[in-house]
């Protein structure tokens, strides 16, 4: 019993340190970007390339003011980056991270 109880420690103690507090906050920070649908959909097509404000509209199928905040809101976060082209602003994924967790999510999810 005492090696089973020496074992469970253990393995807490490695989940502990593998996420401390402040990773746990990048990781919480991240998924809350990505659980709010306009916000994934853009994240989506962005993995896939750059795309302007318009363009996004039709994959989120939202109104340009509800985009523009929440491309305003990745930007802030520092997920996405824009330039501008032109009249136009083009917006990019800036994080591999997120490219990384859209594919994941595609092979979990991808065939529901």
């Amino acid at each position: 019993m005492m090696q089973h109880d020496n074992d469970k420690t253990q393995l807490l103690n490695e989940v502990k340190e593998k996420f401390d507090k402040d990773q746990c906050a990048l990781v919480e920070k991240m998924l809350s970007i990505m659980a709010n649908p306009v916000r994934f959909h853009i994240l989506c097509a962005l993995e896939r390339g750059p795309f302007s404000v318009s363009e996004l509209m039709v994959v989120s199928e939202s109104r340009s003011s509800n985009v523009s905040q929440q491309l305003k809101i990745m930007t802030l976060a520092g997920y996405i980056s824009k330039e501008r082209q032109g009249k136009q602003i083009i917006y990019t994924l800036k994080d591999n991270r997120i490219r990384e967790l859209i594919h994941k999510l595609e092979e979990l999810f991808g065939d529901v």
